[in-house]
């Protein structure tokens, strides 16, 4: 009976909308389109989503398989809303009315007051009227308009120019003597499905394929393509002609990126013989010729091998100029600059870099006024187009990116001209953006009836001693409302002994300095193709919570290693001192005793002082954004960090401290080793996107650790970002019972993780996102735990994983993304075997709370029924509130 509860809601929601009908504004005569049957040999080697694609009408559009567009369509009246819309109308005329009457007084006591005064002018006073012609929408407008969709009425002639499409495309992938047939079958009282017959016959082959040109760099260059370039061609293979226009675009990019300046693709195009008997053919590529210049200056040039003659930049501000750059260079020129115009520049520097190693030249010209406001070095090392070498395509847009990429320009307009040597001229016209700002960032959470206040005040210099240093120095702090450590963790009881006062205080500096190049070398010594960035970062944190004082301390020196396209970041930290970390806990008598009391190891250890130095500090991020021509994005991820193993080197021959642990300057230090993976892939359709996400991380506790990892580097469950069924932090470990524990606490962690999600988006408006979601998971402990009997990872981790489900809204704000999820947990596996689902009946889940704590005589319940608090509902669903969307 529980079970029918849950759902009678929405079923009951699902039947007025399945009761619709759908075809209440199609008109007497007409047909709903409802569906497009494409039918054709299993053997056609074309699938039905490319048939599908270039069919011209297609039906309404559905979410979750129901036409919820139409439905809300016809849901609303269209006489009603016509007479919506007129009354906004009249009564927006009578507001404007009374405006332009109150206007009229007001500018009339204006004047007065102006002759009165024997001025012969007054300020009019202008109020705005509201916007009859444009007005906003109704509630019904946005309804049945802005969302809803009209129905698809069938229209015979789309009907037959999506079977010429269909057969045109047939032909493009080879089968030349495809025939189409098109038909409509009524499917029910003014519905019709459109059935699109498919014979392909005949596939044909290409057996030949050559280039026609004279020209002997292109050929050389041809004869190389064939070799190493990308989407070639080699016969025999079958006729498709967007495999052709990929070979047609791939020898262009090759072409340019082999010193043939101003190859484009439009000047390659094929030739098909289809003359031939039989089903092959033969295909000549030609290579038209080069046109240089515009309309009488216009010339046939050949293609040639183009060097680089000349680098110039061009810095385009007067931010280190002295004196007054209008009076002074301006006026004597008699320039006169228009707010959109360039600065000009007229001091020059001529940077010139060999010292007998270097492969090549680092030469340069720079224009700037004043000062350089960056360093000539920097700035070159950005180029890859180098003075005498050859020209390649690709590098004007690498440089560009480069040079955008230091963010200390607002602008890099690259620019080259061509010379009559075959040589060429790199121009880059650079505007400095702004070197200082400061920012301010309030932010707000809610979680579970937690809320969460918390701001940071922002310094960043972007340009420190004009060598692309990028400092910022921030100051953070906020108030949250927490849980006690060993709270009830339950809803009711949040709600009625005040945790949700924002009872935690969290504040606290920080410091980051970038240096584009790897810190101590100099810049010269590096190869442009590194691309790397050092960063030394200091963190200071200080939280308060009722029950301790938190003080943390981290230092960081790092280096980044970015590729040419930055869809790669490589970090590692400098061994020991790449990554330092203090932390120091103050806890109050009664919060001590309470640890001391139920001797856990595993919290003792987790609420102590530690000191981290990371012997190996590495992150690893890919992602490419180019799979299925954008459709389909993939990033992966991974953190490894390696901790205390220097350090027990150093203090090997050292006595242990009363509780066991080694000492290094009179502070236990961490030992661990601990890798965190995440994959993710996007799948993007018309206005719908399905998103994964897998996590597998791991760490192991080692000798001088204590049995657990570090507070700060073990794995949580649930909460927001994660398994969205469960509270933040709460899920697992393993299949511990919580809820048998009267001293469990607020925050469960493990040293082991695993989880999975999957989140289906579609767009209801511009405004509004929809998503259904599901999430897996689990966290585990990699030692025994024995106040968490069932925490410790087994080889049936796999049958230990939770599941959640819910639905999301997401609201876009083009800058932000405000999210609202409601998580219901699907499965818990620390319930009993037959009451784990959200669906079976709840007996063994009371029954174990009648074995742990008997019945009351009195009443007939156990004793713990009248405190719900400690017996919470395992199936509670949960309501987060974030900021962007989960993954």
């Amino acid at each position: 009976m529980k079970i029918f509860k849950r759902y009678i809601l929405l079923s009951v929601l699902f039947s007025i909308i399945a009761a619709c009908n759908i075809t209440r504004n199609v008109p007497d005569g007409y047909y709903l389109l409802v569906k497009n049957v494409v039918e054709m040999p299993k053997e056609t080697r074309i699938s039905k989503s490319e048939v599908e694609s270039v069919i011209r009408q297609r039906p309404n559009y559905k979410t979750l398989g129901l036409k919820l567009k139409l439905r809300a369509f016809n849901a609303i009246d269209s006489t009603k809303t016509e007479i919506d819309r007129k009354e906004r109308y009249f009564k927006f005329r009578k507001k404007n009315r009374k405006r332009i009457s109150r206007q009229e007084k007001i500018n009339d006591r204006r004047i007065a007051r102006a002759l009165k005064r024997g001025e012969d002018f007054y300020k009019p006073k202008e109020i705005d009227l509201k916007d009859t012609l444009d007005p906003r929408p109704t509630i019904r407008e946005r309804i049945k308009y802005d969302y809803g969709e009209a129905p698809v009425i069938f229209d015979s002639s789309s009907m037959i120019v999506s079977k010429d499409q269909i057969q045109l495309l047939l032909q493009k992938k080879g089968y030349f003597n495809a025939e189409v047939t098109a038909a409509v079958k009524p499917k029910g009282k003014k519905k019709y499905e459109v059935h699109y017959d498919l014979t392909p016959k005949d596939l044909h082959f290409v057996d030949s394929i050559f280039l026609r040109t004279q020209n002997s760099a292109v050929k050389a260059t041809y004869e190389k393509f064939l070799k190493e370039g990308k989407d070639v061609l080699i016969p025999p293979f079958r006729f498709d002609s967007e495999a052709l226009a990929k070979m047609r675009k791939s020898l262009s990019d090759y072409m340019k990126n082999n010193a043939l300046y101003g190859f484009k693709e439009s000047y390659v195009s094929f030739e098909v013989d289809t003359l031939r008997s039989g089903d092959t053919i033969k295909i000549a590529v030609d290579i038209s010729k080069r046109i240089v210049g515009k309309e009488e200056t216009e010339a046939f040039k050949p293609f040639a091998y183009t060097k680089v003659r000349n680098v110039h930049f061009h810095l385009m501000d007067t931010l280190n100029y002295p004196g007054n750059f209008q009076k002074e260079q301006l006026e004597p020129r008699g320039i006169q600059l228009g707010p959109y115009d360039n600065i000009p520049t007229f001091d020059t520097l001529v940077y010139d870099w060999y010292d007998g190693r270097n492969a090549q030249f680092r030469t340069a010209t720079f224009f700037y006024n004043g000062k350089l406001t960056t360093r000539a070095e920097l700035i070159e090392f950005q180029n890859y187009l180098e003075e005498t070498n050859y020209y390649k395509g690709d590098y004007l847009g690498q440089s560009y990116n480069r040079l955008m990429n230091l963010n200390i320009f607002k602008t890099v307009k690259p620019e080259i001209i061509e010379n009559e040597d075959n040589s060429i001229d790199v121009h880059y016209y650079l505007t400095p953006q702004k070197q200082r700002t400061f920012s301010f960032e309030p932010k707000a959470t809610h979680s579970s009836s937690y809320l969460g206040i918390s701001t940071s005040l922002n310094y960043i210099n972007r340009n420190l001693y004009r060598s692309g240093n990028r400092l910022k120095i921030s100051f953070s702090g906020g108030f949250e409302s927490q849980p006690d450590v060993f709270s009830t963790n339950d809803e009711s009881a949040v709600l009625n002994d005040g945790t949700r006062s924002f009872n935690s205080l969290e504040f606290g500096p920080s410091i980051e300095l970038d240096i584009p190049r790897l810190y101590p070398l100099k810049l010269k010594r590096l190869s442009k193709n590194q691309n790397p960035t050092t960063t030394f970062s200091a963190v200071y944190n200080f939280q308060q919570r009722s029950e301790f004082k938190r003080q943390t301390v981290q230092l960081n020196y790092l280096w980044k290693f970015f590729d040419i396209d930055r869809t790669q970041v490589f970090t590692v930290g400098i061994p020991v001192i790449g990554g330092i970390q203090f932390v120091r806990i103050d806890k109050t008598e009664g919060f001590k005793n309470r640890l001391e009391q139920q001797n856990d190891l595993f919290l003792i250890n987790a609420y102590s002082n530690q000191a981290i130095y990371k012997d190996a500090a590495v992150t690893y991020s890919f992602t490419n954004p180019k799979l299925k021509e954008g459709r389909i994005t993939f990033n992966y991820g991974f953190i490894f960090d390696m901790a205390g193993m220097t350090m027990s080197l150093i203090t090997k021959d050292k006595p242990s401290n009363e509780n066991g642990f080694k000492e290094f300057l009179g502070q236990r230090y961490s030992q661990f080793v601990r890798l965190d993976n995440e994959f993710r892939l996007h799948h993007y359709f018309n206005k719908q996107s399905i998103h994964y996400r897998l996590q597998v991380g791991a760490g192991v506790p080692l000798e001088n650790n204590g049995p657990s990892l570090p507070f700060d580097y073990s794995f949580f469950g649930g909460g927001s970002n994660d398994n969205r069924g469960f509270r933040a932090r709460s899920l697992g470990p393993g299949v511990y019972k919580y809820y048998l524990d009267t001293s469990r606490t607020v925050t469960e962690m493990g040293d082991m993780r695993l989880g999975a999600s999957v989140e289906y988006r579609f767009k209801i408006s511009s405004l509004f996102e929809g998503a259904i979601f599901s999430d897996v998971g689990n966290v585990w402990t990699y030692n025994e735990d024995p106040n968490r009997s069932g925490g410790q990872i087994t080889a049936d981790f796999y049958k230990q994983l939770s599941v959640s489900g819910g639905i999301g809204l997401r609201l876009d704000f083009t800058f932000l993304i405000v999210r609202l999820d409601l998580g219901i947990p699907l499965r818990n596996p620390t319930l009993p075997k037959n009451a784990q689902w959200i669906f079976q009946d709840d007996a063994p889940y009371i029954q174990e709370a009648i074995d742990q704590w008997g019945i009351d005589p009195d009443t007939g319940d156990y004793y713990y029924k009248s405190d719900k608090a400690n017996f919470p509902n395992p199936f509670q669903p949960q309501f987060h509130i974030a900021i962007g969307y989960p993954f």
